[in-house]
């Protein structure tokens, strides 16, 4: 004897058995109850939701001569006869007979009283897979059905049927399997058919299966073929391509953590043990979701979808970090799932979204900047606070004149560029702008504003600007000293040089700084950048 699939073996035959449905059964139960039976269905849903078995159990039910409640009894004449035994309820996969000849050679023969029931079914698979023809000469019957016909139109895509199609149906939408469902359903299966199975690999299972219970059952089987009656959450992984509970929470931390070598290392060793990067990516971002949830809404297994054990877990991680990193985190697993299919080094990309999770201090969206400030509250509150700091270089130490006003947002520069700084009093008076000054500076702003935005915004922030035959000077006030050190940076300043030899050449631009002083050391007239200084 052939081996029967569990999906096919425990395939309901009756309305009770539908699993996740009732507010679908039960009409249909009361209509074969009333006799209030309507001429045209349209059982619309996703994949393995019970479309078609509602559809044959339904057919049963019509042609029952002793319903029970609405349901099949599975006694009489009719019941047993079965659907695919009757040439009076007949099955049509719409995705391989969609021409309207083939439609029209169906609908001829509905014009022909049934021969042993007391209703002739069609249950039309895939109904949105018929071409517009067959759609037309459909409609007819539909319009004017014989007395002695039931249409079930199964689809998975109602919105691609005609309008005209969907009035003349009574519509029902079967919802997805909800993870507890599945796992209830999945569980008797398996004690049926002799197998045991712990919690955490029936979540896993029903996780996969994404709402549909063909796909949960089918799941279910591949595991029974692996690894035999008795199945493991680490059996179920192996077969789905994915990592174990405990490595996906060690990567998280990882991450969390900005630990940017272990997050490499963990990396190394999903690909060497051979799981699919896009299957990782996926529940990676599961994962990250799930710590978010915790966080937001605490102790939550109805929405997350686990167990008791698995919930503290994810509540004790989620403790240590901020709301903002894990939407972050959570954001770019989202833009990364797409991308992979067409990257041909999908671990490289892999490898350069996580660096960007690691350290927000290197990221300029405003997304990257709430990142670090609440993270930054975070420790703050729970008084472990440490410095964010960005990749250190010899040049971050303190600057020799003991200057401490140096911004967060000060890229990092050598020491000699840290004390030249090109300062002039408060009393120093700035030039007027010429034309020829204003359209330099517009020309410079353009072309660095396409190559930096954020240093474009931080130059925007100055007070003045004037030129001579050589250079183009840009003037901070006092106040905004962060920003004229953040300008003022060794790579910053790489690019206002690009900015300037793309834009005004052979003009070149310098940055200057009031510095405060309020007193001159000399009343004696001053030239600084060209200019003479004189005292108010």
């Amino acid at each position: 004897m052939s081996y029967h699939a569990l999906y096919r073996k425990y395939r309901p035959t009756d309305f009770s058995e539908v699993v996740g449905q009732d507010h679908i059964t039960s009409i249909l139960k009361n209509q074969v109850r009333t006799g209030r039976v309507a001429h045209a269905y349209l059982f619309s849903g996703s994949r393995g939701t019970g479309k078609t078995s509602t559809a044959r159990i339904f057919a049963r039910a019509i042609n029952c001569l002793n319903p029970n409640d609405g349901e099949p009894c599975g006694e009489c004449e009719a019941c047993r006869l079965g659907v695919s035994d009757s040439i009076d309820i007949i099955e049509m996969d719409a995705a391989s007979n969609s021409k309207v000849d083939e439609m029209r050679s169906l609908l001829d023969k509905a014009e022909f009283a049934p021969i042993y029931l007391k209703t002739k079914v069609y249950i039309i698979d895939e109904a949105h897979m018929l071409s517009k023809s067959a759609n037309n000469a459909l409609l007819k019957t539909l319009e004017e059905p014989p007395s002695h016909v039931v249409f079930i139109l199964a689809t998975t895509e109602p919105q691609a049927l005609p309008a005209t199609i969907l009035s003349r149906c009574q519509r029902f939408d079967f919802r997805r399997l909800s993870v507890a469902d599945m796992v209830a359903k999945t569980k008797i299966v398996l004690q049926d058919a002799g197998a045991s199975i712990d919690d955490e690999g029936l979540m896993c299972i029903a996780r996969a299966a994404d709402g549909g219970m063909r796909d949960c059952l089918s799941i279910a089987d591949q595991c029974l073929s692996f690894c035999g009656n008795n199945i493991t959450c680490d059996d179920v992984l192996s077969v789905l391509g994915s990592m174990n509970t405990d490595f996906m929470f060690d990567f998280a931390g990882a991450v969390l953590a900005s630990d940017t070598a272990a997050v490499l290392r963990h990396i190394e060793q999903v690909v060497s043990s051979g799981r699919d990067i896009g299957v990782f990516v996926q529940d990676l971002a599961g994962h990250f979701r799930s710590l978010l949830l915790a966080k937001i809404c605490g102790r939550c297994t109805d929405i997350i979808d686990c167990t008791a054990d698995a919930m503290e877990l994810f509540i004790k991680q989620a403790e240590t970090t901020s709301r903002a990193r894990l939407e972050r985190a959570l954001d770019e697993l989202m833009q990364l799932q797409p991308n992979l299919k067409w990257v041909m080094m999908p671990r490289v990309l892999l490898e350069s979204s996580l660096m960007k999770i690691c350290r927000p201090e290197e990221e300029k969206s405003v997304l990257a900047l709430a990142d670090r400030v609440e993270e930054l509250e975070r420790r703050l509150k729970d008084g472990t606070f440490t410095v964010l700091a960005a990749p250190t270089t010899d040049s971050d130490a303190v600057p020799k004149d003991g200057n401490t006003d140096a911004s967060p947002w000060a890229d990092s520069a050598s020491d000699e560029s840290k004390s030249a700084v090109n300062a002039v009093p408060d009393y120093y008076e700035v030039p007027a702008a010429t034309p020829k000054a204003e359209e330099l500076y517009k020309s410079f702003m353009a072309s660095l504003m396409k190559n930096d935005f954020m240093l474009g915004i931080q130059i925007q922030l100055s007070c003045a600007h004037w030129c001579d035959d050589e250079t183009l000077y840009i003037c901070f006030d006092k106040l905004k000293r962060s920003n004229y050190n953040y300008a003022n940076g060794s790579d910053a300043r790489a690019k206002l040089r690009r900015a300037a030899a793309e834009s005004i050449a052979p003009m070149k631009v310098e940055l200057v700084l009031r510095d405060g002083r309020i007193d001159s050391q000399d009343n004696s007239p001053t030239e600084i950048f060209g200019v003479t200084i004189t005292e108010e």
